[in-house]
């Protein structure tokens, strides 16, 4: 009987229950819709970070990362490039020579890091080619040229077909210089990188740096399915014992960070927006009680007892969520499901965002567990909001709320 004298209560007022629900659908809603937009944000510069410049796994020599130095290689890469090549787990691998140095252009010099390259294999690898703004890609043909970011270009003052000097040490620790004509201008999604990084034909750069042509500092591996990364790793540690094999979240351990605390992000977002809703919910639970003082005094009167009267409110404000919340998740699906198809563009930040290596454009996407903490999360709001209304009405005097106008 108490279930359905709580379930017409809440529809003796319509107006302020559907103010109830529709405070706990939009709840719901912004809670969904946030937390799908963060994700949507950080997996587009994970996939940026990935596909776009590290990789899935790159292989180095264990003393170049901590060395910085040209000098310590891996080899022989051609029989290791080979072996990788043939896995058919494998999308696509290079081999690529790096080395410190300086750039010179008739105006000014800044430090960049150098990547000598295999311009098809880059295709392939973090499709370099598509972010060629102004000039043309590297190609095989030009030994002399040299691919900068759009920011260094502006820095240095220089265009495409504009003469540049590379100076760096060999792997004898002599400086060398070299002089490049600027072949192309890119521009990535890290504007940050495009500053620092400069990408060369490998057969010039090992040239200079006087390296063997089976020696090469690095060895990136893209793959075709994520799920595969741990097989893969060690089948390339087993493949290249004397190298230091790492995968994207070693390379980059803030990305990784950033996937492990999602779900305490998770809770203290959607944290936030439901102490806003535990307002609405309290003043209006609270209004209800206090028009129906007289009506409570004649349930005690008639021996309703308290806990009977407490279940009575929880109740109502059970039903309230029952009906709010799944609306909420489905209002919630549903714009995540639509944004995440078209997407959503926020180029008017594209500058801003850059600069931290996101994307204009961004995907809002929920695992269905998110779905499930977050309606959880607001059944307990809603209840924990009715006990404070529900105990302002078990502190009533019957005989006093009678009398009660």
């Amino acid at each position: 009987m108490m279930f359905q004298i709580a379930w017409r209560n809440i529809w003796r007022n319509k107006s302020r229950s559907l103010v109830v629900i529709s405070s706990i659908v939009i709840g719901v809603w912004a809670g969904i819709f946030i937390l799908s937009f963060s994700w949507g944000l950080y997996q587009n510069n994970i996939n940026e970070t990935i596909f776009k410049q590290l990789s899935h796994i790159q292989i180095h020599n264990p003393k170049f990362n901590v060395e910085n130095d040209s000098k310590y290689t891996l080899s022989p890469t051609d029989t290791i490039m080979t072996q990788l090549q043939a896995d058919d787990r494998i999308a696509a691998v290079s081999n690529r020579i790096i080395s410190n140095g300086m750039i010179s252009s008739p105006t000014t010099a800044s430090g960049v890091k150098i990547y000598g390259i295999d311009p098809l294999a880059e295709v392939k690898q973090i499709g370099l080619d598509h972010n060629v703004k102004n000039g043309a890609y590297l190609s095989a043909g030009k030994e002399n040229a040299i691919l900068i970011g759009e920011k260094l270009a502006k820095k240095l003052k220089i265009k495409p077909k504009s003469k540049v000097v590379l100076t760096f040490t060999n792997v004898k620790s002599e400086i060398v210089s070299g002089a490049f004509r600027v072949a192309g201008v890119y521009r990535s999604k890290n504007i940050s990188l495009d500053e620092v990084n400069v990408y060369v034909l490998k057969t010039q750069l090992r040239k200079l740096l006087e390296l063997k042509p089976t020696e090469s500092n690095e060895i990136a591996i893209l793959l075709k399915d994520e799920s595969q990364l741990d097989a893969v790793k060690k089948y390339s540690a087993d493949l290249v014992p004397d190298g230091k094999v790492e995968d994207w979240k070693e390379l980059s351990p803030e990305l990784g960070m950033i996937i492990e605390s999602f779900n305490l992000y998770t809770y203290i977002l959607t944290g936030i927006i439901l102490l806003a809703l535990t307002f609405g919910i309290i003043n209006t639970m609270l209004m209800s009680v206090l028009e129906r003082i007289r009506e409570l005094g004649m349930l005690m009167a008639i021996g309703l007892n308290k806990r009977k009267i407490f279940i009575m409110i929880m109740l109502e404000t059970f039903y309230l969520t029952l009906v709010g919340s799944p609306l909420g998740l489905l209002l919630g699906w549903v714009t995540v499901s639509v944004f995440g198809n078209i997407g959503i563009d926020i180029s008017m930040f594209s500058e801003g965002l850059s600069s931290y290596g996101f994307s204009s454009m961004i995907y809002p996407a929920l695992d269905n567990q998110n779905y499930f903490i977050i309606a959880f999360m607001c059944l307990i709001t809603s209840l924990l909001s009715a006990i404070y209304p529900a105990l302002k009405a078990l502190r009533l005097n019957p005989s006093e709320a009678i009398r009660k106008i």
